[in-house]
């Protein structure tokens, strides 16, 4: 290791609502790299290589008392806050890790290095076809996701029409393919010119540009005459309340983000109104969640058939890569703010 300094991303302050911010953070390069000769047994030295950033981690950082996840989620102050990571073991005391090892962990700290548990980490394959990032990407907690919505709660009939929002991002953008490859007729929602032209050469058979049009609920009965049988709902708020009503009877509503609320002041929201019209079309709804099904059967499916999917050409992923751990608060604020195409990345 050439490095001397761990550099750090501190979270320092919580947030306001509804305001997005690198204020929060500070880097932080006071401590040296850990040393390799004080780590415990089990434990390892990770050196960390890419960071996901995921809307979650504005959903964590929300003050006390704001209504939001539970104390238990709520990043720490003065720490370095946490998600999905990919790194090399560089220095290792546990049976299961060498040197040298690529590994996940799903709460590796936002920092160069970071001593962890081996029960916290994931090993990787080292393939020359499957890139280190893809573990993050369309191999990783995205790509699975997507697949979980399609595949087990949308149960897909070929022919039918899937609705998906935040279409070029990173589970949308999955969702619209795997539905093309599922026989469906697939209508993708996004929010400016380039990510419609992208979601179309994804292979959607429509587009709504969402910051064009005034009324969702009308622009979603245009582009789907025929109704809506498998909602992706990666948004929340007002575009679910309009999909809402264009839903067929035994749609399937596929709950897996709400990005257009995390960050919002709760108490300002107009809350969905149009649930009542599920009732009679026997509207099922349901969330997805990645990580009870991580080391399942439906995991192992998954892998093995994205891996044969992006081989063949029929799936392919597009990121949006930032350079430096540095870079990391600022790609938090892009991502709610729109300013990332694909799936945001920082790579250290």
């Amino acid at each position: 290791m050439e490095d001397t300094f761990n550099t750090r991303v501190v979270l320092q302050a919580y947030p306001p609502k509804d305001v997005h911010t690198t204020s929060c953070f500070t880097i932080d390069r006071s401590q040296p790299v850990p040393d390799a000769n004080a780590l415990q047994l089990g434990q390892v030295l990770v050196k960390t290589e890419a960071l996901s950033i995921d809307p979650h981690h504005r959903l964590y950082i929300d003050a006390p008392g704001e209504s939001g996840p539970g104390e238990e989620f709520r990043y720490p102050l003065g720490q370095p806050i946490f998600g999905i990571g990919v790194g090399t073991v560089v220095a290792s005391r546990s049976d299961s890790y060498s040197i040298g090892d690529w590994v996940r962990g799903d709460e590796l700290p936002w920092q160069a290095y970071t001593v962890i548990s081996d029960q916290a980490l994931t090993k990787l394959p080292k393939t020359t076809s499957a890139p280190l990032l893809d573990h993050i990407g369309v191999l990783g907690m995205p790509a699975f996701t997507a697949y979980l919505g399609i595949v087990t709660v949308g149960r897909p009939k070929r022919g039918e029409t899937l609705l998906v929002s935040a279409a070029s991002g990173a589970v949308g953008q999955i969702a619209v393919q795997l539905g093309k490859v599922n026989g469906l007729r697939v209508v993708g929602v996004a929010g400016s010119d380039d990510k419609v032209e992208h979601i179309k050469h994804l292979g959607a058979d429509a587009v709504i540009n969402y910051k064009a049009c005034e009324d969702y609920a009308r622009a979603i009965s245009q582009a789907a005459p025929e109704g809506i049988d498998i909602y992706f709902d990666n948004v929340g708020g007002e575009f679910l309340d309009a999909a809402l009503l264009n839903l067929n009877r035994h749609a399937r509503v596929v709950i897996c983000g709400s990005i257009s609320t995390y960050a919002a002041d709760k108490s300002k929201i107009a809350g969905v109104k149009n649930l009542d019209t599920t009732i009679v079309k026997e509207v099922t709804l349901q969330s997805i969640y990645y990580q009870p099904h991580l080391g399942t059967l439906v995991e192992a499916d998954f892998l093995e058939e994205m891996a044969q999917m992006v081989a063949c050409g029929q799936i392919e992923f597009k990121t949006d890569e930032r350079i430096g751990l540095e870079s990391a608060p600022q790609a938090l604020v892009d991502l709610f703010t729109g300013r990332n195409f694909g799936k945001l990345i920082v790579r250290l």
